[in-house]
């Protein structure tokens, strides 16, 4: 079992840059998800690590050797695709067991501890009543299943797992996540995740990184990524309702620093937003910017909450079993607040709006946004 990491890797297609100059490392027995839009370079870091794509420049290393000419067998990792890759001939059981039985394997089982592989990997994925049937005869998501299940079947230097439940419904989402937490902290091995889903992420992940055009915006910890993104993109990417952008302005007066969002708000500026703004612009500190903040870090109110709210007419309300999302409209984009219960107001009803500056954050402008 290996651990996995990247040197300063690239991966060029003709004019085209997939992957630029990226690194990382999952630890053995580490969850590293990486998550992205599509078409943002995901795929492709699986491919090199399996040896199915060259890297133009960089090193790949499990543990200290590199691997950047060995050969996909030599490698020795387990890979499953959205896309099932089954063999129609093979029951399902064939299927699983294939990998057991390829005779350029290192290992070698005798029946019995094939079955007994087979049926645990089965169980743990709910798929064991589906193993004398051919693939012709299963949904989707139970192809999905045993494409995972040939994967996760062997042992081998680190799991490879392309958007491996994209396809499954909700329940069994759930439940094959939970199977993959206890997969990997039985096997101890490395595993790499893609998804382009964050709750996936969220929820799976030792570590997690952010995928954008070929490089990452931010690598760290879930808690990390969704408590404290590093980009607009990260904010906006990570959550549902996404993150709050604001566009507007820092300005000083009377030695006191506020953010203004055109005639809608004002904001005074305290200690944990006022080192965020510094991060991003520095002692001067004043001018354009765009301050981000989640939903469920802003308190809404029929009566003033302090000297620091300000009053705004709902735009839009939406109402979950646990929560109520309201909308207010700004010049250029909507703002969500998700308030705890299920919340009395009515449409164009105005309410004061209180930002919990411990959880506000400012960023450079990256991504374009609009209602």
């Amino acid at each position: 079992m290996a651990s996995v990491r990247f040197e300063n890797v690239t991966k060029v297609y003709g004019q085209k840059t997939a992957i630029k100059n990226l690194s990382f490392e999952c630890n053995e027995g580490g969850f590293f998800s990486i998550v992205g839009p599509a078409g943002a370079g995901k795929s492709t870091i699986l491919k090199m690590i399996a040896g199915i794509e060259r890297v133009t420049s960089g090193k790949i290393f499990f543990n200290d050797m590199e691997v950047n000419e060995l050969s996909p067998r030599e490698r020795d990792v387990a890979m499953a695709f959205e896309s099932y890759n089954l063999y129609s001939y093979f029951t399902v059981y064939e299927n699983i067991a294939f990998p057991l039985r390829a005779p350029v394997r290192k290992e070698s089982n005798s029946a019995e501890e094939e079955k007994k592989r087979v049926m645990e990997v089965a169980d743990f994925l709910g798929i064991r009543k589906l193993l004398d049937r051919k693939p012709v005869q299963l949904s989707g998501g139970e192809k999905q299943r045993v494409s995972l299940a040939r994967a996760l079947v062997r042992r081998c230097e680190c799991f490879l797992l392309d958007e491996p439940i994209a396809h499954l419904d909700a329940r069994l989402k759930f439940s094959t996540q939970t199977n993959l937490k206890r997969i990997s902290a039985q096997l101890g091995t490395a595993i790499i995740y893609v998804t382009h889903d964050y709750r996936e992420a969220l929820g799976l992940s030792h570590r997690m990184a952010v995928l954008r055009k070929g490089t990452f915006d931010q690598d760290g910890t879930p808690q990390e990524i969704y408590n404290t993104p590093a980009t607009d993109f990260v904010a906006n990417f990570i959550g549902d309702p996404p993150c709050n952008l604001i566009d507007g302005e820092i300005f000083k007066r009377d030695g006191q620093l506020f953010f203004r969002c055109g005639d809608y708000f004002t904001l005074k500026l305290e200690k944990q937003a006022i080192e965020s703004a510094e991060k991003v612009m520095g002692e001067g500190i004043e001018g354009e910017v765009r301050l981000g903040i989640r939903p469920n870090f802003i308190t809404g109110s029929g009566e003033k909450i302090s000297n620091n709210s300000f009053r705004l007419p709902i735009y839009a309300i939406v109402r979950r079993p646990q929560s109520t999302i309201l909308t207010f409209e700004l010049e250029k984009v909507f703002f969500r607040a998700s308030l705890e219960g299920m919340q009395d107001y009515e449409m164009s009803q105005k309410v004061w709006i209180e930002f919990d500056q411990d959880h506000t954050f400012f960023f450079k402008k990256s991504i374009e946004i609009s209602k």
